[in-house]
């Protein structure tokens, strides 16, 4: 029953967020899905800063104004962590102001939004200040006539975190979409995933149990009707991830 209830409650945000979204995050020039999670390991720079760069893109044939917030779920002691929209903002900022104004169906420019993590609280560049861990921050975008319009994307800033590798499970987008005789999704990480397709109605087609190890989880076709359907990915009867993808034959 909980992983039902779950289920309900994740395939009614997604279709929520089908038809309403305005803005859209995207991340080397992928777009992603809402709640999208981000596991960001590159190497410090040489003051020790970690930045990733990622861009806005306003799907909707209006000009908007778009505010970025940051949301701090578990923080590294000593660390600190800052952002820029179309100017810089301190640690202690968690709302960017003034709102900057987007053209319709425009992507802001690069290097207009970027995520910092500050892993060396010395700023000193020796490796050894550097603390080890990883900080969870949701970031959000909103355009100003609809703050309720809202897109997240959660970024795992990790320096020489085990726990990445011992407990998280990183899963992609479906591939093709649409597809005809197959659909596959990328995984990484380790863990024991229950993948489960349901169609429109909330009724279960296919189901399988995978090792994320295994990299990979491919769901044959050939037996399915044209239409929508969402995979929603269970680890201990929680719902983490939600994908559609669209069936055409």
């Amino acid at each position: 029953m909980l992983r039902k209830s779950l289920l309900f409650i994740a395939l009614t945000a997604f279709v929520g967020y089908v038809s309403a979204q305005t803005l859209q995050f995207e991340y080397q020039g992928a777009a992603l899905a809402n709640n999208d999670k981000i596991i960001f390991e590159e190497a410090p720079s040489a003051i020790g800063e970690m930045v990733l760069e990622m861009n806005i893109h306003n799907l909707s044939d209006q000009a908007v104004e778009v505010t970025v917030e940051k949301e701090l779920i578990k923080v590294v002691e000593g660390t600190e962590n800052s952002f820029c929209w179309g100017q810089c903002f301190g640690p202690d900022v968690f709302t960017s102001r003034p709102p900057v104004p987007m053209e319709p169906n425009s992507v802001s420019a690069d290097g207009a939004l970027s995520f910092h993590y500050q892993v060396d609280p010395t700023y000193s560049g020796d490796p050894d200040a550097c603390l080890p861990g990883t900080t969870i921050i949701k970031y959000y975008a909103y355009t100003t006539s609809d703050p309720d319009d809202k897109v997240c994307v959660e970024v795992w800033f990790a320096y020489n975190a085990t726990e990445i590798a011992e407990n998280s499970i990183d899963f992609g987008h479906a591939y093709p979409n649409p597809a005809s005789t197959q659909v596959s999704f990328d995984l990484r990480g380790n863990g024991i995933v229950n993948a489960v397709v349901y169609n429109l109605l909330g009724q279960e087609v296919k189901s399988m149990v995978v090792n994320a190890s295994q990299s990979k989880v491919n769901f044959d076709l050939s037996d399915m009707q044209p239409g929508i359907y969402f995979c929603s990915f269970i680890v201990n009867d929680e719902v983490l991830k939600t994908e559609k993808f669209i069936v055409k034959k």
